[in-house]
């Protein structure tokens, strides 16, 4: 029987690192246990080291995000799981943050699947999709009744997503994204 452990990294962790996690982060001034600045390359793993990686909110502040999904991919174990959440392309936190330098939409990550065959060059690494979901606000007060599910938003964003980010996104705009994908090597 094996009782091994889950070796999980959390990217960018800031003060609110996941449990049981290995935190990193740029800033000495949270709980990450790892200071690195994750625009600098290679990041301080061996290869094949992680069964989960986690970025919360993390990739908008890098410059760039082939390198940083390359380094993801090296330092993960074949087949570990990638959770990523980040701004909505439409998301008004998505433009408050002075440090964010990208925006994201439900394909952004396709880039690495090879479900985007005409951009497919970017990289030769390849992520499974494993889930895309576009979040919205919650009602702090009212947690019951939630904006989007009234309208049918969740719905129409997860099910019909085209549709929504081309001629809903800007009327009804989502808070942000949330990716699972799951390392090819």
């Amino acid at each position: 029987m094996n009782c091994s452990k889950e070796k999980i990294l959390d990217l960018g962790c800031g003060r609110n690192k996941y449990p049981d996690a290995t935190g990193v982060d740029f800033n000495g001034n949270t709980n990450a246990d790892i200071i690195h600045n994750l625009n600098e390359f290679p990041y301080p793993f061996k290869e094949n080291e992680f069964d989960k990686i986690l970025a919360h909110h993390a990739l908008e502040h890098l410059d760039d995000i082939v390198k940083a999904m390359e380094e993801i991919h090296r330092i993960g174990k074949p087949d570990a799981v990638v959770v990523i959440d980040v701004p909505y392309f439409t998301s008004i936190d998505a433009f408050t943050d002075p440090t964010h330098k990208h925006f994201f939409t439900a394909k952004s990550f396709d880039y690495f699947t090879g479900d985007f065959k005409a951009f497919d060059y970017y990289s030769g690494l390849r992520f499974r999709k494993l889930k895309v979901e576009i979040r919205f606000w919650e009602w702090k007060k009212c947690k019951w009744l939630k904006f989007q599910n009234w309208l049918g938003l969740g719905l129409l964003a997860n099910k019909l997503t085209k549709i929504y980010e081309v001629f809903f996104a800007h009327i009804f705009p989502a808070r942000e994204i949330h990716y699972e994908l799951q390392i090819i090597k």
